[in-house]
């Protein structure tokens, strides 16, 4: 395993058992030295357990709209318009609010009725 990028599905397959496990420290380690292949699955699994994790792998991607969502979710709103720009990604502005901002409204609509 030190000399050898695992496979994308390999990687996908052990990152799965680690995050079981709850060792992500050490998808991070061999993420860091390249032991794993990025795919966009591998950051949709990251995704449930370390936002920032998952953004590292979508940014290796090219996820350009998933890379957004996690800028979104990590509050880095200042990063949105210099990566989409630098990635020739239109970003679609209208859904990523809807995404940010529904969820929000949705629980103030749902309110009154816990009260």
């Amino acid at each position: 395993f030190n000399t050898v990028k695992l496979s994308e599905q390999k990687s996908l397959e052990l990152a799965k058992t680690v995050l079981q496990q709850g060792q992500s420290q050490l998808l991070e380690k061999w993420l860091r030295h390249d032991k794993l292949t990025c795919s966009e699955a591998l950051g949709d699994l990251m995704m449930e357990d370390d936002v920032s994790k998952a953004l590292f792998v979508y940014l290796c991607t090219e996820s350009h709209s998933k890379a957004i969502n996690c800028f979104v979710q990590c509050g880095k709103y200042e990063k949105i318009v210099p990566y989409s720009t630098s990635a020739g990604f239109k970003v679609d502005y209208s859904t990523m609010f809807n995404n940010l901002f529904f969820p929000i409204l949705k629980g103030h609509w749902n309110l009154p009725n816990v009260l």
